[in-house]
């Protein structure tokens, strides 16, 4: 988008939105200041990306009242401008003085929490920081201006609620540059501050925040070797020959790419490589070249060999269990790069740029794909994880049943219930989890809280162990309780522990769960997606007598699975 004209993004955003189906995304936008040329900007940004978004726009700085208004949006934007507080206040400032000031910060404060008061239901809420950036010129010494917005920021962050991302404005501003960012002489005339460049930055920055919502985050990134991971033609210029050293200059920045890479692997990213090379020298490569800093244990899965890249990557994603829809693909080629393209075009793909001392900002802004809201224990041990199933994979062919093969496992899961449950975890599996999902509701940390402390509902997650290793927190109940019925709203397995018959022994326990509250019947739901096909029969493999989507059975009428090889522990607050 980035490329595009103003007038060329509203048309294209249009022939976008008259394509999409399914439910409207909406997003209100409240602000004190004007930015509704932000609507198809941001509308265009996420709708390439499958969301139906839907811009709304509260009235003129009427930011507290409207925060009531749009309570029951998907997500709310927030532009509180200091500028703004009061008019003129960015040269205002520096002469009122220090009580008007104090009673400034009071006012905006009770205001702050009134509005995150109003939005605590509302599943994202991005407020975006105060700045004084583009009003402040004296570098050496902080105004009023400047500690005015630090103040504010510092309450912001202090009252900061669960369903809240705060954006950094300042940063946004200095990628666009202050120049190209800005309109003053729109601000002056009608308190438009901000220019188009500055709306498509915005819009580009927040996106992935959208799609970590909707269950549309990238989770694999696919890496090929010759001048990607390092400069050079290894089959060419041999194990000596190639660059990924800092005595070289394009060494160095191969170095800083891989420690990129490697910090990304860290943070859970899963990293693959796709390359044409003998297989061999690239393990070599891996094990013993002095200058590495990704190591094979760093990597999930490799596909190096002579056949096409469009069949490696279809053999990763059949691996991995993960959609090519989540797959990243780099590459130097504008060959390999377009064939994707053209053959795989849920892949995104970025080619190593002809300046290669931008490589290290293009692999760094890739990372924006793989936005999470939370940083869990999974998430740091995910690679190891990914190995230890290959392992698995490669005994289960010595089991002549599948059965036998099971027992052998050694299975363990730890059910936590209601208020034991890991929130970060499960509100990050109902974001992630496409495949073993009935119904693909996504809920924030901010939700499963409230529901954890709503009476009414019944919530259980589970983790799994076996001989090979830990999975972690791997699924997810959420079930709403009304007199002596429950309807369960969302049921949800990682793709990681499916085939193991877990599923039908973690519902086993929370049927005997919903039997000791007394409830007599139980509703469940599935709501068909391209992705979650395999669970269709789920519950109708479970006895319940289907109604269209909808599926019911009596707790009386319930027959256990009687599966004897899974072990089961079970964790619960005292406060439950």
């Amino acid at each position: 988008m980035s490329g595009l004209k103003y007038a060329e993004i509203l048309k294209a955003n249009r022939e976008l939105g008259s394509k999409l189906k399914g439910s409207v995304f909406q997003i209100a936008v409240l602000s004190n200041i004007v930015v509704n040329q932000l609507g198809d900007i941001l509308e265009y940004e996420l709708r390439q990306q499958g969301i139906n978004a839907k811009l709304v726009f509260g009235d003129y700085n009427n930011i507290v009242q409207d925060s009531a208004r749009f309570k029951n949006s998907n997500a709310v934007i927030l532009f509180w401008e200091t500028a703004s507080l009061v008019e003129g206040l960015q040269s205002k400032a520096e002469t009122i003085d220090a009580p008007q000031l104090s009673s400034l910060v009071e006012r905006t404060q009770n205001e702050i929490e009134l509005v995150l008061k109003n939005l605590q239901n509302v599943p994202l809420v991005l407020f975006n920081s105060f700045s004084s950036l583009l009003f402040s010129f004296d570098e050496l010494k902080d105004g009023k201006f400047s500690q005015l917005a630090k103040k504010l920021n510092n309450i912001l962050n202090d009252r900061a609620v669960p369903n809240q991302l705060t954006v950094d404005i300042d940063k946004i501003i200095a990628k666009t540059g202050i120049s190209a960012a800005v309109d003053f002489r729109l601000f002056q005339s009608s308190k438009a501050l901000y220019a188009i460049e500055f709306l498509k930055e915005y819009a580009a920055t927040v996106q992935p925040a959208f799609c970590a919502i909707t269950g549309r985050g990238k989770k694999v990134l696919v890496l090929d070797c010759d001048n990607t991971l390092w400069g050079g033609v290894l089959g060419e210029d041999g194990e000596n020959g190639i660059q990924m050293g800092e005595n070289s200059k394009n060494g160095k920045i191969f170095q800083e790419a891989q420690h990129i890479l490697r910090g990304f692997q860290k943070r859970g990213i899963l990293l693959a490589l796709c390359s044409k090379n003998n297989a061999e020298d690239v393990n070599q490569v891996f094990l013993k070249h002095p200058d590495r800093v990704l190591l094979n244990e760093d990597l999930v899965a490799k596909r190096v060999n002579w056949q096409d890249k469009v069949t490696n990557l279809r053999e990763l994603a059949s691996e991995l269990n993960l959609g090519l829809e989540s797959f990243v693909f780099v590459d130097d080629s504008d060959f390999e790069i377009g064939l994707i393209e053209k053959e795989l075009p849920q892949v995104k793909c970025i080619k190593v740029p002809t300046v290669l001392s931008s490589y290290p900002e293009v692999l760094r802004s890739v990372g924006r794909d793989f936005f999470s809201f939370t940083q869990t224990k999974e998430d740091a041990s995910k690679t190891k994880m990914y190995q230890e199933e290959q392992v698995r994979k490669s005994d289960a062919a010595k089991f002549s049943s599948t059965e036998d093969y099971l027992k052998s496992l050694g299975l363990k899961i730890n059910i936590q219930w209601n208020k034991a449950i890991p929130i970060p975890r499960v509100a990050q599996l109902t974001q992630k989890t496409n495949q073993f999902n009935l119904t693909t509701r996504r809920y924030t940390e901010g939700e499963i809280q409230g529901m954890i402390d709503n009476h009414s509902c019944a919530l259980a997650s589970f983790s799994v162990a076996d001989k090979y290793g830990d999975y972690g927190i791997t699924g997810l109940i959420i079930a709403k309780l009304r007199d002596q019925e429950a309807s369960i709203d969302t049921f949800l397995m990682s793709c990681r522990v499916i085939g193991r018959n877990i599923e039908q022994v973690f519902f086993d326990h929370f049927m005997k769960k919903l039997i000791s509250r007394g409830v007599k019947t139980v509703n469940g739901e599935y709501l068909p997606t391209p992705k979650n096909t395999q669970v269709a029969d789920f519950y109708s493999s479970r006895g319940f007598v289907a109604k269209k989507n909808l599926y019911q059975i009596s707790t009386k009428d319930y027959k256990f699975s009687g599966i004897d090889y899974i072990e089961v522990l079970e964790s619960e607050s005292n406060d439950d």
